[in-house]
């Protein structure tokens, strides 16, 4: 609404001042400066217009000179053409009074000199103005893409931090402490490790592969504490790869699924691997039985798809067979 009032006031103003240029009658009349003002509202939504589609076609960051010089040609093309038919038309209404002969030849002339001068430093203002709100657009969608990170990093530490996982760290660590002390105070400090890399790096919008790893392989020891030899975790990745950027606890979050999603026992090994293709990390494991009355939510996929979509806009790839699950995302560099 804003937009358009000050549309139809600039626009009016205008159109009243180029009458002023040129005075239609010795005593101008109310009609006179109404018709030109009108003039000046159309010719100024025909700016807008073409402003409008010349944003959506042309890039102003990439292509600036190019933006800027088809925005006075057209806009100078606009504005002579409707003062143009503008002028016609009071000829029309006003016979007497002829804006295109030989006489009256050099004021048509200044008149468009005048309108190109004001199409030129109307297209530089538009520029600074509009360069401005896309810069504050940015800095506002920059700030909510950081809240949004910090959500889903937030929602990643809840699931890691859950009191469910202490639980059954803790009934492990009792298990062992009376059968096997320095598997117990091996077991104490990956459970001190993993906790101390979550709350260090859920804050950071990327980790290392090679900082991931250790704190999977620090996770992966309590979970292989609870279920011994039933689970078998594989990295096959090559030194380059270990070197490159994800979200941190992207791996540990796909590794949890696998062991959620999934009965492990005697009958059914669990075998998860890491491997890397093609710019991907490839978390897969194999199908056992479903877990009685287990239902997924999928919240773990949700956030990694959602915080790959704000840091690269790139999708992660699942593929879920009968016999495997495999999750792939991309690896930044």
């Amino acid at each position: 609404m804003r937009k358009h009032l000050l549309i139809v006031i600039l626009g009016f103003a205008i159109g009243v001042l180029f009458y002023a240029f040129h005075t239609f009658r010795e005593r101008p009349g109310i009609l006179e400066i109404f018709l030109n003002g009108c003039l000046g509202i159309g010719v100024s939504y025909a700016f807008h217009g073409a402003n409008q589609f010349l944003n959506k076609v042309i890039d102003w960051k990439r292509q600036t000179g190019l933006r800027l010089l088809l925005g006075i040609v057209i806009h100078s093309i606009l504005g002579v053409g409707l003062v143009y038919l503008g002028l016609k038309g009071y000829e029309q209404m006003y016979p007497a009074y002829s804006f295109f002969s030989i006489e009256e030849e050099m004021v048509f002339v200044k008149m468009v000199v005048l309108l190109f001068c004001v199409i030129l430093v109307y297209n530089i203002i538009y520029f600074a103005f509009y360069s401005y709100q896309q810069y504050v657009k940015g800095q506002l969608l920059e700030s909510k893409m950081k809240r949004r990170q910090t959500e889903l990093q937030l929602k990643a530490l809840k699931s890691q931090l859950s009191p469910h996982f202490l639980f059954n760290c803790l009934n492990a660590l009792s298990t062992l402490v009376t059968k096997d002390i320095k598997s117990a105070e091996k077991f104490i400090r990956s459970l001190a490790k993993s906790y101390d890399y979550t709350l260090r790096t859920y804050q950071n919008t990327l980790v290392g592969v090679s900082e991931e790893l250790e704190f999977v392989e620090s996770y992966f020891f309590l979970i292989q504490t609870r279920f011994q030899e039933k689970i078998v975790l594989e990295v096959n990745l090559p030194k380059p790869i270990l070197h490159t950027k994800i979200p941190p606890l992207t791996l540990q979050m796909l590794v949890e699924n696998a062991v959620k999603h999934n009965v492990a026992d005697t009958e059914n090994e669990l075998q998860i691997q890491i491997t890397s293709n093609q710019g991907f990390l490839e978390v897969t494991n194999n199908i056992t039985k479903k877990r009685k009355g287990f239902k997924s939510t999928q919240i773990g996929l949700k956030n990694i798809q959602s915080r790959y979509q704000l840091l690269v806009n790139k999708p992660i790839a699942v593929n879920d067979t009968a016999e495997e699950f495999k999750v792939k995302v991309p690896i930044l560099s």
